[in-house]
């Protein structure tokens, strides 16, 4: 007569079994990944390396930063990070300096006689894409610099963290900018306040209630899986490719409208505090109206096709359908923003450079939704630096005159 076992223990023999089946694949899987996109990947996990996660594209893993500071991330301390060029699809690295930003180490105090600038945005200010000498901040910096009486007088800092929200940009603004006591202060977003929509928004109807409770069962549970998928990179891997299978979300007429409502004012708000902030510290701003897409029209018709000519397909397409596309929605709520905020500017006499004018016809320089190509980066650099020799000259004559 063989031995009873109780179901109990032999659950317990199954669930051990299967944890270490799992240990065992995610131990081999880490020495694989080891040798394709290094060694850190084996110390995916600790607080250091848990960003470098392996997915499908792991030749871009600057969209991962985890360095958790005071209402916004940026990255570790010359972390190791790659991005890769979409055209040739060659991998190359991407400098960190001990700051977390990207770009050379800063110099502190400021060297006399050098005006330093500041470029505040996201991953198009980062630049997603690019090199190191590809990003419309190094360009700047190499412009304002060039000729020989202007040579060393203008250093350029890259503070673009990407994916940031303007409330989160206002937060980095407050600790990292200020105390590099920047001469001029630049900001360039607004595709991600677009993207996220109002986030102070709150429903009150039976709907939005039931979704709340739905949400408190599952928000556990979704807390769970991330902190699974933070610590395993087996599950990053899967979680990554189970991304990329679901098919993108249309929005209706009411969802389109719900998303925009109170967007732009809530980005209008934090734009105005961070300008406020820099004029009662003497310091220059300026605001830049960001160009962008919304993969309506195909890459090889972009050139030519203007900014507003996409958004007004967009808004016929929701007439005519009745639903339009995630990015779609986010390029018509941007519209919406960018709009404001140039009116913002005007009426409050805001240092301006309308970026969306600059890459009008020349469109195909954007090579996603929003992250440009080095000579769209040229581009905004040289509109910049004509209006920042400009501002600074006349604040150099008052400054003497007074």
């Amino acid at each position: 007569m063989g031995v009873q076992v109780s179901p109990g223990r032999r659950m317990t023999f199954y669930v051990v079994m299967a944890l270490v089946s799992f240990l065992v694949i995610e131990a081999g899987f880490r020495a694989v990944l080891a040798f394709r996109v290094g060694p850190s990947v084996l110390y995916y996990g600790t607080s250091f390396q848990r960003q470098n996660v392996p997915t499908v594209t792991d030749n871009h893993t600057v969209m991962k930063h985890g360095n958790l500071q005071q209402g916004y991330t940026k990255f570790f301390p010359h972390e190791l990070k790659v991005d890769h060029d979409p055209v040739t699809n060659e991998t190359f690295t991407v400098s960190i300096n001990s700051r977390g930003f990207r770009g050379k180490e800063i110099d502190e105090p400021k060297k006399p006689g050098v005006t330093r600038i500041v470029t505040l945005g996201s991953s198009s200010t980062f630049g997603y894409y690019d090199r190191d000498n590809e990003t419309y901040p190094y360009y700047l910096e190499q412009k304002l610099n060039t000729g020989p009486a202007a040579a060393g007088k203008f250093e350029v800092i890259n503070l673009g963290i990407p994916h940031l929200h303007s409330e989160e940009i206002l937060a980095l603004f407050y600790a990292e900018a200020i105390p590099l006591h920047p001469d001029v202060v630049t900001f360039y977003e607004g595709v991600n306040d677009a993207a996220r929509g109002n986030p102070t928004i709150k429903g009150n109807d039976s709907k939005n209630s039931t979704q709340g409770q739905k949400q408190s069962v599952i928000a556990p549970l979704q807390a769970g899986y991330g902190m699974v998928r933070e610590h395993f990179v087996t599950v990053a891997f899967i979680d990554s490719i189970r991304q990329n299978m679901i098919a993108e979300p249309t929005f209706n007429r009411q969802q389109v409208e719900r998303h925009m409502t109170g967007t732009s004012e809530h980005f209008m708000v934090n734009l105005d505090e961070l300008y406020r902030e820099c004029q009662r510290r003497g310091i220059i701003f300026v605001a830049l109206k960001q160009q962008a897409k919304s993969h309506m029209v195909k890459e090889a018709d972009m050139k030519g096709v203007t900014y507003a000519q996409e958004v007004q397909m967009i808004k016929d397409k929701l007439e005519k359908e009745g639903a339009i596309k995630a990015r779609e929605l986010h390029l018509l709520t941007h519209g919406v923003l960018t709009t404001d905020f140039e009116r913002w500017a005007v009426s409050n006499h805001v240092p301006f450079v309308n970026i969306q004018k600059v890459l009008d016809q020349d469109r195909d320089v954007l090579m996603s939704w929003v992250h440009l190509s080095p000579r769209g980066n040229r581009m905004i650099a040289d509109a910049l630096a004509e209006e920042i020799v400009q501002l600074v000259d006349r604040h150099t004559v008052r400054r003497s005159e007074s």
